[in-house]
């Protein structure tokens, strides 16, 4: 810039002198400095050029100023034109990998057109790329949660399930998820083989579980009959305890199993009964007044009475009562508990704390999962099925409800359910 500067000074300086030596100085300088600007002219111009001219790799023949900015734009191109090889690149190797997918990826934008779509959303959709681009997604699936699905704001991740049109007892799971700030991803997935063995495992648990009943009652009545017994030795008599004590566990446990299997088979519930929760936790701590007076234990119970759930009563009473009854049988003797029931604006709320002996971060994410206990020996001792939580988990699913549980090693826990807020009346 400084040496173009004093050039063009110099170019000036001589006009000057010229136009002295013949008495024209200004014509002379006018006529300089018009040739200087034809001559910037002239270098933007082959800039121009060379820019609209993607494939022209020759420099402009040019100095000064103008040599350097082309320089620049030169070094930038190239820059931009190896950033476009790598991300064409990473393009087709993505395109690549989510055709490779057994799912189908659909991308729609923001009037719910389609942008894009891999191969397999043709057998799992019916959706053709690129026959179908810029078609409306729900005018290609004519289901009524489509509308919903596509119609949520672009921010929130929405899941449904819909049976396919083309295929008998096909379920197909889609996802609608953020994409971008105007697209969304549309995900699809083949569940139906997944949703029969979980049928199959839930029909066996249950068909198990009541092929057991009958064998144990009869078991346990024979123990009874055999423990009232005269004459039995005294070597038999701790046996038999045992063996009474153990098929009691197992009849917990099979009548647990047998409700599990109920709750899973009927999916989620409409809320047809205005349940007074206020009333029936209080029903709950009389019933296990007995456990607390035996632990010593001192509850704070307090309830909100407009607080109402609508749902199943037997159900949330269950699912209640396994949270209060964990709290009393996993608090050491002398402990504190508190439950609190009431109304927030995100709806009604139940909290059952404790300061017993708290969980370790770990078993946490699986607490809700069959027969799975922190400490095997310490629950086995308090009579504990593991069967519990899970019961809890499923009666609050199918109450749209959800379970938040916060807990710490030797100080206690704090178990949370979440119920939506409730807009039916009785």
């Amino acid at each position: 810039m400084v040496k173009d500067l004093w050039n063009y000074a110099a170019i000036l300086a001589c006009a000057a002198v010229l136009g002295y030596v013949i008495d024209a100085t200004a014509w002379v300088m006018l006529a300089v400095a018009i040739g200087i600007i034809i001559w910037q002219l002239h270098c933007v111009n082959l800039i121009q050029q060379w820019l609209d001219n993607s494939s022209d790799t020759h420099l402009p023949e040019m100095d000064g100023l103008f040599y350097l900015l082309h320089k620049k734009l030169t070094k930038r191109n190239q820059q931009y034109s190896k950033r476009k090889k790598q991300l064409t690149a990473y393009l087709a190797q993505f395109r690549k990998a989510v055709s490779a997918l057994p799912d189908a990826i659909v991308l729609i934008d923001a009037n719910g057109k389609i942008e894009w779509a891999n191969s397999h959303s043709a057998a799992l959709l019916g959706i053709r790329w690129p026959e179908d681009a810029s078609v409306r997604f729900k005018d290609l699936m004519r289901h009524p949660e489509m509308e919903t699905l596509v119609s949520k704001p672009l921010k929130s991740d929405q899941v449904a399930e819909i049976n396919s049109l083309a295929i008998n007892d096909q379920t197909i799971n889609i996802k609608s998820v953020p994409y971008s700030e105007t697209t969304r991803m549309i995900i699809a997935r083949d569940v139906s083989q997944l949703i029969k063995v979980n049928q199959l495992h839930t029909d066996f648990v249950a068909n198990v579980s009541h092929e057991l009943k009958t064998p144990l009652t009869v078991l346990k009545g024979y123990v009874e009959i055999l423990q009232t017994a005269k004459d039995l030795p005294e070597k038999f008599i701790k046996p038999l305890e045992q063996m009474n004590l153990q098929s009691v566990r197992m009849q917990f446990i099979v009548s647990d199993l047998l409700y599990l299997a109920k709750l899973e088979d009927k999916g989620n519930i409409k809320p047809h009964q205005k349940v007074q929760v206020a009333l029936l936790i209080n029903t709950i701590i009389e019933a296990v007044q007995p456990l607390l007076d035996d632990k010593k234990h001192s509850i704070t119970v307090e309830v909100d009475a407009d607080a109402h759930v609508m749902g199943a009563e037997t159900e949330l009473h269950s699912a209640f009562s396994n949270l209060i009854t964990n709290a009393i049988k996993y608090t050491q003797a002398e402990g504190k508990i508190s439950v609190l029931w009431k109304q927030t604006s995100d709806g009604p709320v139940l909290t059952v704390k404790d300061n017993g002996f708290g969980i370790p971060s770990h078993h946490l994410s699986r607490l809700t999962q069959r027969f799975y206990r922190v400490d095997t020996d310490r629950s086995r001792e308090g009579g504990g099925t593991g069967l519990g939580l899970a019961i809890v988990k499923h009666v609050l699913h199918r109450h749209n409800a959800e379970l938040d549980i916060q807990s710490t090693e030797g100080t206690g826990s704090t178990f949370s359910c979440q119920f939506p807020p409730q807009t039916g009346k009785a």
